[in-house]
């Protein structure tokens, strides 16, 4: 058994410097939020090596995916402010990189039945619309998100507090849609 512990412990010094970066954002208990200066590290990194935005990204979806699928909302909360920082800090560089894994992890929350992670995909997407890309992206769609927005929009929930809430998010967006608010 003492042998195992320290495979174990080597094996972790190989893995990718991004992910290691990654991994120490998130605090042992998801209720404290992100670790600032573990972010601030992974925010340096990734504007020092830009190449390594998309991995970043797509570790981060791994992650977040995997965290939605065993119930851990706290760590789903940690990923997504991540993220949102991350695309503040880096979207002049090499958004396109990054955009992709975002845009698969808002999407993600907003197929989930909780409105909390509905929300959160949705407060997430709206930050990535007001951002100006300095080259258009026209290889993006956006259909399942319009698509999405919308259904949400018109949805029956109980509370109509919620779908009150998500009218507002999407008219903020600047979609137009059939309903008053």
């Amino acid at each position: 058994a003492p042998t195992l512990g320290r495979v174990c412990g080597c094996c972790g010094a190989l893995r990718p410097r991004y992910k290691r970066l990654v991994d120490n954002i998130f605090p042992e208990d998801p209720e404290d939020g992100l670790v600032k200066s573990n972010m601030e590290k992974l925010t340096f990194y990734a504007l020092s090596a830009p190449e390594k935005l998309d991995r970043i990204g797509a570790y981060l979806s791994e992650r977040l995916i995997r965290d939605v699928g065993r119930h851990r909302y706290g760590s789903v909360c940690v990923a997504m402010e991540a993220l949102d920082q991350l695309l503040l800090a880096c979207h002049c560089q090499s958004i396109n990189l990054f955009v992709q894994s975002f845009l698969t992890m808002v999407a993600k929350l907003l197929e989930s039945e909780k409105p909390d992670l509905q929300i959160l995909g949705t407060n997430s997407f709206v930050k990535f619309a007001n951002i100006e890309e300095d080259t258009p992206s026209y290889h993006r769609s956006y259909d399942f998100f319009v698509s999405r927005f919308s259904e949400m929009c018109h949805s029956a929930h109980p509370c109509p507090e919620f779908s009150m809430e998500f009218r507002e998010f999407y008219l903020e967006l600047g979609i137009p849609g059939r309903f008053s608010v």
